[in-house]
Protein backbone atom coordinates (compact mmCIF):
# COMPACT_ATOMS: atom_id res chain seq x y z
CA UNK A 1 0.00 0.00 0.00
CA UNK A 2 1.30 3.32 -0.89
CA UNK A 3 1.15 6.25 1.79
CA UNK A 4 1.36 9.74 0.60
CA UNK A 5 1.16 12.47 3.09
CA UNK A 6 0.52 16.10 2.06
CA UNK A 7 2.72 19.07 3.28
CA UNK A 8 0.25 19.73 5.99
CA UNK A 9 0.20 16.33 7.05
CA UNK A 10 4.25 16.01 7.20
CA UNK A 11 4.40 19.16 9.39
CA UNK A 12 2.07 17.86 11.52
CA UNK A 13 3.73 14.50 12.03
CA UNK A 14 7.37 16.73 12.66
CA UNK A 15 5.28 18.24 15.94
CA UNK A 16 5.18 14.74 17.60
CA UNK A 17 7.37 13.71 20.46
CA UNK A 18 8.50 11.38 21.24
CA UNK A 19 9.19 10.56 17.51
CA UNK A 20 7.26 7.25 17.03
CA UNK A 21 6.03 5.63 14.39
CA UNK A 22 2.45 6.16 13.02
CA UNK A 23 0.09 2.69 12.36
CA UNK A 24 -2.37 2.95 9.93
CA UNK A 25 -5.62 0.77 11.54
CA UNK A 26 -8.40 -1.05 10.38
CA UNK A 27 -10.35 -2.90 12.28
CA UNK A 28 -13.62 -4.58 12.64
CA UNK A 29 -15.88 -3.11 14.81
CA UNK A 30 -19.07 -5.49 14.37
CA UNK A 31 -21.49 -2.76 14.05
CA UNK A 32 -23.92 -2.43 11.51
CA UNK A 33 -23.42 1.38 10.72
CA UNK A 34 -19.68 0.81 10.67
CA UNK A 35 -18.10 -2.41 9.77
CA UNK A 36 -14.68 -1.16 9.61
CA UNK A 37 -13.18 1.57 12.00
CA UNK A 38 -10.28 3.32 10.36
CA UNK A 39 -7.75 5.15 12.96
CA UNK A 40 -3.85 6.50 13.44
CA UNK A 41 -2.31 5.44 16.68
CA UNK A 42 1.39 6.16 17.55
CA UNK A 43 3.10 2.15 17.94
CA UNK A 44 6.35 0.51 17.38
CA UNK A 45 6.57 -2.25 14.93
CA UNK A 46 6.14 -5.53 16.53
CA UNK A 47 3.50 -7.55 14.80
CA UNK A 48 5.06 -10.03 12.55
CA UNK A 49 3.05 -9.11 9.55
CA UNK A 50 4.03 -5.63 9.67
CA UNK A 51 4.95 -3.67 6.78
CA UNK A 52 7.13 -0.71 7.56
CA UNK A 53 6.95 2.47 5.14
CA UNK A 54 8.77 5.89 5.68
CA UNK A 55 7.32 9.13 3.36
CA UNK A 56 8.31 12.31 4.05
CA UNK A 57 10.36 11.59 7.33
CA UNK A 58 7.85 9.71 9.28
CA UNK A 59 7.66 5.99 9.78
CA UNK A 60 4.45 4.34 9.08
CA UNK A 61 3.65 0.90 10.10
CA UNK A 62 0.45 -1.21 8.49
CA UNK A 63 -0.51 -4.88 8.35
CA UNK A 64 -2.41 -7.45 5.59
CA UNK A 65 -5.97 -6.07 7.17
CA UNK A 66 -5.10 -2.35 6.72
CA UNK A 67 -3.78 -2.85 3.27
CA UNK A 68 -6.83 -5.19 2.69
CA UNK A 69 -9.93 -2.93 3.36
CA UNK A 70 -7.85 0.22 2.46
CA UNK A 71 -6.73 -0.27 -0.85
CA UNK A 72 -3.10 0.39 -2.45
CA UNK A 73 -2.99 3.86 -1.24
CA UNK A 74 -4.14 6.00 1.45
CA UNK A 75 -3.30 9.88 1.28
CA UNK A 76 -3.00 11.38 4.89
CA UNK A 77 -3.97 14.86 4.94
CA UNK A 78 -4.17 17.49 8.30
CA UNK A 79 -6.25 20.49 9.21
CA UNK A 80 -5.61 22.56 11.95
CA UNK A 81 -9.46 23.30 12.57
CA UNK A 82 -10.05 19.65 11.27
CA UNK A 83 -7.65 16.69 12.65
CA UNK A 84 -6.08 14.36 10.34
CA UNK A 85 -8.04 12.74 7.51
CA UNK A 86 -7.68 9.53 5.18
CA UNK A 87 -9.08 9.19 1.96
CA UNK A 88 -8.45 6.12 -0.25
CA UNK A 89 -9.34 6.77 -4.31
CA UNK A 90 -12.43 6.02 -3.67
CA UNK A 91 -13.86 7.64 -0.41
CA UNK A 92 -12.55 9.78 2.46
CA UNK A 93 -12.48 6.59 5.07
CA UNK A 94 -12.11 8.37 8.08
CA UNK A 95 -11.66 12.86 9.11
CA UNK A 96 -11.48 14.63 12.01
CA UNK A 97 -8.78 12.04 13.25
CA UNK A 98 -5.99 12.57 16.40
CA UNK A 99 -3.35 10.03 16.88
CA UNK A 100 -4.14 7.41 19.56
Amino acid sequence: MDIIITEAAASYFQTIQPKKAVRVVARDTFECSTMIEFYLQLDDPIETEDTVVEEAGQQFIYNKKASDEIGSRVTIDYKPTQGLKMINPNQTLAYGLTLK
